[in-house]
């Protein structure tokens, strides 16, 4: 969800959390079982998608994991959708800014909360860190996230994502940077077919600043200390 450290603060719950957080014992197995992330994070990998449109809707298929997320147009959330991956959309527009307005997720969704550094083992070859030096946990009953979908222009669409939680924020977490998404056309904008297998995770060693790629089931073995 974060490309950096939040802009915000951090709840007394949160902090607390963040200060046990260890990667190897805390890092999410996302993707075990084929079970999606969920949003905000699976609108924002950057996998390509397909924005659709019919009087009342808007529906944006994303090609990882083949989800298809649906957006009610001047509606109200209905108490009747329960909660889901990548919960329940309403929409309206602000002069030339579509206003994304989303809750009711699932507890289980992978939910980041920012960055903790880990120093790096200087005998390490250059390069970017693993990706787990993320922060991931739980999240509370009332996140809500807000997107502000505009076209910069004809082939450039941005999106600002807000994301709200009082259990993990001090105040409202704007995303950074703004998302872009580039127009496609031709035959490269046909999406490819999305599948899913056994599900590979990273396996972390924070004393070597390093990962491997290696099956759930061994991940959880060291997890449990078998």
């Amino acid at each position: 969800m974060t490309d950096g450290a939040v802009n915000v603060g951090y709840t007394q719950q949160a902090q607390a959390y963040i200060a046990k957080y260890k990667p190897k014992r805390d890092i999410q197995l996302a993707g075990a079982d084929c079970k999606p992330a969920g949003l905000p994070i699976t609108q924002r990998a950057g996998s390509p998608s397909k924005f659709m449109f019919e009087p009342g809707m808007i529906l944006i298929y994303i090609e990882q994991a083949s989800m298809a997320r649906f957006i009610r147009l001047n509606a109200e959330h209905s108490e009747a959708i329960g909660p889901s991956f990548l919960g329940e959309s309403v929409a309206h527009f602000e002069g030339d800014t579509l206003v994304v307005d989303t809750v009711g997720f699932r507890d289980d969704i992978v939910f980041q909360y920012g960055t903790k550094q880990v120093p790096r083992d200087p005998k390490a070859p250059p390069g970017p860190g693993p990706m787990n030096r993320a922060i991931f946990g739980p999240h509370g009953p009332n996140l809500r996230m807000v997107e502000r979908m505009r076209l910069a222009d004809k082939d450039t669409l941005e999106i600002k994502l807000t994301v709200y939680d009082d259990t993990v924020f001090t105040g409202p977490y704007e995303s950074q940077p703004v998302q872009t998404f580039k127009r496609i056309t031709g035959d490269a904008a046909w999406l490819g077919e999305w599948r899913c297998e056994t599900a590979i995770a990273n396996a972390y060693d924070p004393e070597k600043d390093s990962a491997k790629s290696v099956q759930p089931e061994e991940t959880l073995k060291r997890l449990e200390g078998r």
